[in-house]
């Protein structure tokens, strides 16, 4: 009671009302029946009815249904500090939306009032507050240094130049909880998946401030992931935090764009490739293990079957269900914000969800989220339970590790000498030269070269190095090795212009920054530019594309149909070595011009038309 007296001492006595969202459709639904009551876990913790679904549905009907009377007699419609505390009292588990016989979507209903309550000054609460100024400054809600953000990776593991997988981490996984990311990129790696990782470019989804309320930094987030990720070519993206899951495939198309690349919970992934027979099962684990269903990969995501399939599958486990189980999960107490402003009550929750584990006579509670991971642990040790709280990364990573020979049973001939591996030269090499021109030049010429170029990753190197440069490096490969690199010049308006903008940016007077709670709009971090408003057409459409791809450095790539975007300045055209070179590996090459740029729908129609025909013309070719 001392912690929620505080709370509510620190909010104003009451907040004057503007404007009411747009939920009056749900107000009306609501037919006040009280199934929510039993299955909300924030109830059972502050048994109050202010702090039921249907508490609070009845609540913000009174404060619609303010009208003329109520300003004829001077009566302010104002939010309580009591249902504020009562609106963030809510894990954002959805377990009211899957009682309701009313069908109302009560998880995004909850999002949406908080939302409201944020744009009114009502909210977030305190702790919320603080993780939304962590994340506009450092990318993450634990005011962490982005410099480690990838500190998680296994040494052992190879971080590939050209990746099939964009591993996502997220802000737990790098940070608190880091060896579920690992344990996931090492099972992945036995699999044989080309792996890399983004870095400092992986920045927070924004999950824990969309379910909070506070929307200002989540366009800016969903931009740098999906352009960062877009970027390495990867084809899939996998992560083994639910919240990251739920948010990078859904929300970021509100926001800013749907990824590129096909969006996968780590357990999904590891499905797909035990049916493609590629992550083979070399040990058992004897155990009896239950399974606890994370709200935002479950509930929210309809993801149950995967990682109880994956568990059927592994020799010697025995798994047993819970009372309450897949859409009727208990939720472990961390979603929402609930942990970080009322943990105490979290861990309470927690503590019944091992108990629900526990009754089942289950060894090992397995679920498959960081944030379940941490809070369920804690549930445990409240209670002194004995139950194991592990993530199925954990268990994966046991049942795959090779199968190795004892040393009696070697033979001489497996004792063979390590072999150090010889790097293979190249059979050409090109290098750029002060006058901006290619020049090919022997292997061993090289080091006496300005700049060398030997492979895919160098040509993109010297791209980024140099990208406020007027001049941009191509090349393409033949059977022989590096067939030759092209340079060339850009219109002004690509190079010189942005490099006298970033000069004169650098050069200006420092801004003083803006006050936290200042409104700065839902645009401003908005990319416009002609190639960005060409892709995001795309995507709309359907279709997945990559940026400077391949040695060409295509701007915009449609890989699998091989639908090559090229967008200029002005008048231009693409270079007829590059264009010869893709057309004869059949590549559509298609040119745009930034001034016939508007939103990008008209391009994106004719990509798309581009994309059906060469995908067909691809797959007779296959056939024969």
């Amino acid at each position: 009671m001392k912690a929620i007296d505080e709370t509510i001492s620190k909010l104003k006595d009451s907040i004057k009302i503007t404007k009411m969202p747009r939920i009056q459709q749900e107000l009306t639904a609501c037919l006040q029946c009280g199934y929510c009551i039993s299955v909300c876990e924030a109830h059972d913790q502050t048994p109050w009815e202010s702090v039921t679904p249907r508490g609070k549905i009845y609540y913000l009907r009174q404060l619609g249904g303010a009208g003329v009377v109520d300003k004829l007699l001077g009566r302010e419609v104002a939010l309580s500090p009591y249902f504020i505390d009562a609106m963030y009292k809510c894990t954002g588990c959805g377990n009211c939306a899957a009682v309701c016989h009313a069908n109302i979507p009560l998880v995004e209903f909850w999002e949406t009032v908080r939302k409201w309550m944020v744009d009114e000054g009502a909210g977030p609460m305190s702790a919320h507050k603080v993780m939304a100024k962590k994340v506009g400054e450092v990318h993450n809600p634990y005011g962490e240094p982005p410099s480690k953000r990838g500190n998680w990776w296994p040494e052992e593991v190879e971080r590939s130049p050209t990746p099939e997988v964009i591993f996502f981490a997220g802000c737990t996984g790098a940070y608190r909880q880091q060896a579920l990311p690992c344990t996931g990129v090492r099972v992945l790696d036995r699999a044989g998946i080309k792996m890399n990782h983004l870095g400092e470019d992986e920045w927070c989804c924004s999950s824990p401030l969309l379910r909070t309320g506070t929307h200002k930094h989540s366009l800016e987030c969903a931009q740098q992931v999906v352009e960062g990720a877009d970027g390495t070519g990867a084809k899939d993206m996998v992560m083994t935090c639910s919240g990251c899951y739920k948010t990078i495939s859904t929300d970021f198309g509100r926001f800013y764009s749907k990824a590129g690349q096909n969006v996968y919970h780590f357990s999904q992934y590891v499905e797909k490739l035990i049916a493609e027979r590629k992550l083979p099962f070399n040990h058992e684990f004897k155990a009896k293990v239950t399974y606890h269903d994370p709200c935002h990969m479950g509930r929210h995501m309809g993801v149950y079957d995967s990682p109880r399939n994956i568990l059927k599958k592994i020799k010697g486990i025995e798994l047993i269900e819970m009372d309450r189980t897949r859409e009727l999960s208990r939720c472990c107490g961390a979603g929402g914000g609930y942990k970080s402003q009322y943990n105490d009550m979290a861990v309470n929750i927690a503590a019944e969800r091992i108990r629900d584990a526990e009754e089942t006579g289950a060894e090992i509670l397995v679920t498959c989220c960081p944030f379940c991971v941490t809070n369920l642990n804690q549930g445990a040790k409240q209670i002194g339970s004995k139950i194991k709280v592990m993530d199925l990364s954990e268990i994966l990573l046991k049942v795959t590790a090779p199968i190795e020979k004892p040393a009696e049973e070697q033979k001489p001939e497996d004792k063979k000498p390590v072999e150090t591996k010889k790097a293979e030269e190249p059979a050409a090499v090109a290098v750029v030269d002060k006058d901006k021109t290619a020049v090919a030049v022997k292997p061993d010429a090289a080091e006496r070269a300005d700049a060398a170029v030997q492979t895919t990753s160098d040509i993109h190197a010297m791209n980024e190095d140099d990208k406020d440069a007027r001049v941009r490096v191509y090349g393409y490969w033949s059977d022989e090795g590096l067939g030759r690199v092209i340079v060339r010049d850009l219109p002004d308006e690509n190079g010189a212009a942005k490099a006298a903008a970033k000069k004169e940016k650098a050069e200006a007077p420092p801004v003083e920054e803006a006050d936290e709670d200042e409104d700065l709009g839902d645009d401003i971090w908005t990319d416009n530019s002609p190639e960005a408003l060409i892709r995001r057409a795309a995507w709309n459409k359907g279709l997945r594309c990559r940026k400077d791809y391949g040695p060409q450095v295509i701007p915009v790539a449609f890989v699998k149909p091989k639908v090559a975007v090229f967008i200029f300045a002005e008048e231009g055209e693409v270079d007829p070595e590059v264009k010869s070179a893709l057309e004869d590996d059949r590549w559509i090459v298609l040119t745009f011009y930034e001034k016939d740029v508007t939103d990008g729908e008209e391009q994106a129609v004719e990509i798309k038309a581009a994309v059906k025909e060469n995908a067909k013309a691809l797959g007779k070719k296959k056939r024969r």
